[in-house]
């Protein structure tokens, strides 16, 4: 019975959490690889220097609440890419746009547009703020590489 209601939680979470249906390409419009990175401001400066306990125990709240968890893992992959090691490997900009602004990432950015080839599932938009950005990534510094 557990692997029954295992398997239905993987199903829900793939339809709903992770796409809904919807490809990149009929949600995305026509962008530059640049406007893909502009359209979405980032209004703060990347987290630097010793990680902030406080803002990372927010970013790890918000990776729970928000679904992050039903498509990524830190150290493995899962519907999406592992996020261990995302922020030396990411800029704080491309991250920020990736987080609220994928599908335009998706359709624009080469490094987005391999994730989706590689997957095969688009990054949903969460509705996540620029605060809950830096949350996310300040809880993720925690897990480089």
């Amino acid at each position: 019975m557990k692997t029954r209601s295992g398997a239905l939680l993987v199903a829900l979470a793939f339809a709903f959490g992770c796409g809904g249906g919807e490809t990149a390409e009929q949600t995305a419009t026509e962008e530059t690889p640049q406007a893909a990175m502009t359209e979405a401001p980032a209004t703060m400066e990347a987290p630097s220097g010793p990680i902030d306990a406080a803002l990372a125990a927010q970013g790890e709240q918000l990776f729970t609440s928000r679904g992050c968890a039903s498509c990524h893992q830190i150290d493995a992959r899962l519907i999406g890419p592992a996020l261990k090691g995302v922020t030396d490997r990411r800029s704080y900009e491309w991250f920020t746009h990736m987080v609220l602004k994928p599908d335009s990432m998706i359709a624009n950015d080469p490094d987005a547009k391999a994730l989706f080839a590689e997957y095969g599932t688009p990054m949903v938009n969460m509705g996540a703020t620029p605060e809950d950005v830096r949350a996310l990534f300040e809880y993720l510094r925690q897990h480089a590489e």
